[in-house]
């Protein structure tokens, strides 16, 4: 049986393929070595007044950290992102005190950069030009690169962090191993796919 080399264009394809797959995990070692650390950062230092609050789904107690800043007076407005599912609907959010004509709703985010782009298409509509962004610790880096990038300099941004189950001072139980681990993925995959942006 005779071998016939393969295309030329085909081996360029697959050195990439094979040079990206092995820098992905690469990445992925590197920064599961660095430990859970890496994935929080804090506060924005003094967070300011801003037109809304946008509230990120995935865990039940960003919405109330989102309604005590709200309560505070940092913003008139909380923009629920992803508000079909529970713990941030619209119900869940008047349920804990906000007036209805404070919450907007966003329904069509399945990602973290879906909650940036079409939360970021709800700020234009709506004229406003600040807002304080609002999602739990562990999910911090990937949520500031993700909103700085697609937000760029078009309006003004500032974090609040939800305290949440994760507690690394401890060592890391089997859920915060998992979370990590997804967390690092995710950050990877987010920073390749940003860069289209």
């Amino acid at each position: 049986m005779v071998h016939t080399p393969l295309p030329r264009v085909k081996k360029v394809i697959l050195s990439i393929f094979a040079i990206t797959f092995v820098l992905f995990i690469t990445g992925i070692i590197i920064l599961y070595n660095l430990g859970s650390g890496f994935l929080f950062i804090e506060d924005s230092e003094d967070v300011q007044p801003a037109d809304a609050l946008i509230v990120l789904s995935g865990e039940s107690n960003r919405l109330p950290y989102a309604v005590d800043l709200f309560n505070q007076g940092l913003a008139d407005s909380i923009i629920l992102t992803n508000s079909t599912e529970k713990g941030v609907t619209r119900e869940d959010a008047e349920n804990l005190g906000v007036p209805s004509d404070a919450i907007i709703e966003e329904t069509k985010a399945e990602s973290t950069l879906d909650n940036a782009v079409l939360s970021e298409e709800i700020m234009f509509k709506y004229d406003f030009t600040s807002a304080i962004v609002v999602t739990s610790d562990y999910h911090s880096r990937r949520t500031k690169m993700t909103f700085d990038k697609i937000y760029e300099d078009s309006i003004e941004l500032s974090y609040a962090f939800a305290p949440s189950f994760f507690d690394a001072s401890d060592g890391l139980n089997e859920r915060e191993q998992k979370m990590t681990f997804s967390e690092y993925v995710k950050y990877i995959a987010y920073s390749v796919r940003l860069l289209t942006y």
